[in-house]
């Protein structure tokens, strides 16, 4: 084959075809939208519902109103907290929100947030108004001229980044708030009432406007995550039960599927380093020791000496102690008492709670005294009077006072403690027990009421 055969089999001497003749009619291209034709009110894919719920925000919502949020702005902010995966849309009648919330949704801080709001009406709308009053402050900045121009594109994403960080910062914040006070008031998720976002924003303005409740519901929170360890190591193991598969090296837990694998030779030694290693597959065993629980009562001293930063930090113990009750399906009374002052009864039962009481019981504080500021001698009497069920009753007393209990007033308490199976744990701050310690089964002397105390948390165990 000469080079002549080959360039014509690869068609390498070819001509390019000839150029299509002008005809002199010029075809132009059909006129479609521009860029911004297609762009809506929204900056987020917003349904129907979302829509209506950003016109209710509005309406219902002073701190929107106040940042002159309109309807379509609140429907951004309230989905960008709510929809499990809120989608931005391609362009926006108002640029600047568009841009503010691509901005907002870029960002890990507000993920970690955004795991915290979605599905959740009342915290959702918690994050948009914070969204919306960062926003209407961009807004002004730029009005006032404080905020770059828009030609300067760096600048303008600086000023919409800390916008962005104020906003997801402050709701976080609020956020949390939100689900310390919930779950401290029996309305945490899984509880009943949980899932009515009216009840549960109603209960928060309360919680919100009152100083002594905020702090109470923050403290509570503590307690109550000490109590979920505390109970968590409660649990016993032996070979009662099998309940899993766990990852671990002992070789007598060991599935047969790791034994069989010992047996073949390309396995044997990839399964010994698992063994090793405590990553091979073994039975999870739990031994259960069944128990008789009855009654929780928690009974605060609340003289005057017990008032503030005290019986703030007691009134949290308590409600913490009435979660325990609550998980392990107990009835539970709180009892609030100063001598011959008077007293406050209230029962919690395990189903839902009577949240309004509650409250009122928490804000609440008498603030006198006498001489014996627990109630020893009206236990008794207070336990009938709130139809307490029988069974095992742990009975808890937090004081400061130094107890002088009268002889026969000792006598018939040991007997009644006795008769109904009264198990008496008494936390006494600063102050020797006195006589206390001759009629309880336990007494602990505490600096304070602090979460991280080892008494404390022999409460929370119960």
């Amino acid at each position: 084959m000469d080079p002549n055969d080959l360039l014509k089999l690869l068609d390498l001497d070819g001509k390019p075809p000839a150029a299509p003749a002008v005809s002199g009619v010029v075809i132009a291209p059909a006129a479609g939208p521009t860029p911004m034709a297609d762009a809506g009110p929204t900056a987020l894919e917003v349904d129907a519902w979302g829509l209506r719920r950003g016109r209710d925000l509005v309406a219902e919502s002073p701190r929107l109103r106040d940042a002159g949020t309109g309807e379509h702005a609140a429907a951004d902010f309230f989905c960008a907290g709510f929809d499990p995966d809120p989608r931005l849309r391609e362009s926006c009648a108002d640029p600047r929100r568009h841009r503010y919330l691509a901005q907002l949704l870029d960002t890990p801080e507000y993920r970690a947030l955004h795991a915290a709001t979605h599905l959740d009406d009342t915290a959702a709308g918690i994050a948009a108004a914070h969204f919306a009053e960062q926003f209407a402050a961009l807004e002004r900045e730029a009005a006032a001229g404080a905020a770059p121009g828009a030609g300067d594109g760096l600048a303008v994403e600086m000023a919409t980044l800390r916008a962005v960080g104020r906003a997801v910062a402050a709701a976080g914040t609020e956020v949390t708030e939100l689900h310390e006070a919930a779950g401290a008031l029996g309305m945490g998720p899984g509880m009943p009432g949980a899932n009515n976002p009216a009840a549960v924003a109603a209960l928060f303005r309360q919680v919100r406007g009152d100083p002594a409740l905020r702090r109470i519901c923050d403290l509570a929170g503590r307690f109550r995550r000490v109590a979920q360890s505390k109970q968590r190591m409660k649990a016993t193991h032996g070979l009662d039960d099998v309940v899993g598969v766990e990852p671990g090296g002992d070789v007598g837990r060991l599935l047969p599927s790791e034994l069989v694998r010992l047996m073949v030779p390309e396995l044997e030694l990839d399964t010994l380093r698992r063994i090793v290693e405590r990553q091979a597959l073994c039975r999870e065993h739990h031994a259960v020791e069944p128990a008789g629980k009855g009654p929780v009562v928690v009974c605060l001293d609340e003289s005057g000496s017990m008032s503030g930063e005290k019986i703030h930090t007691a009134k949290a113990l308590a409600l913490a102690l009435a979660w325990v009750a609550r998980s392990q399906r107990r009835w539970c009374a709180l009892v609030a008492y100063s001598g011959d002052s008077g007293e406050r009864l209230l029962p919690l039962p395990p189903g839902r709670w009577d949240e309004a009481r509650l409250l009122d019981w928490l804000a609440a504080f008498i603030g006198r005294g006498s001489e014996i500021d627990i109630p020893v001698r009206e236990l008794p009497r207070m336990v009938a009077d709130l139809k307490a069920p029988p069974g095992v009753t742990d009975v808890v007393f937090v004081t400061d006072a130094k107890c002088r209990l009268p002889a026969d007033v000792r006598e018939a308490f040991l007997a009644w403690k006795q008769s109904a199976r009264v198990r008496l744990v008494t936390l006494v701050i600063e102050n020797a027990p006195g006589d206390l310690a001759g009629v309880c089964d336990e007494v602990h002397v505490v600096r304070s009421l602090g979460p991280d105390g080892d008494a404390v948390g022999r409460v929370l165990s119960l």
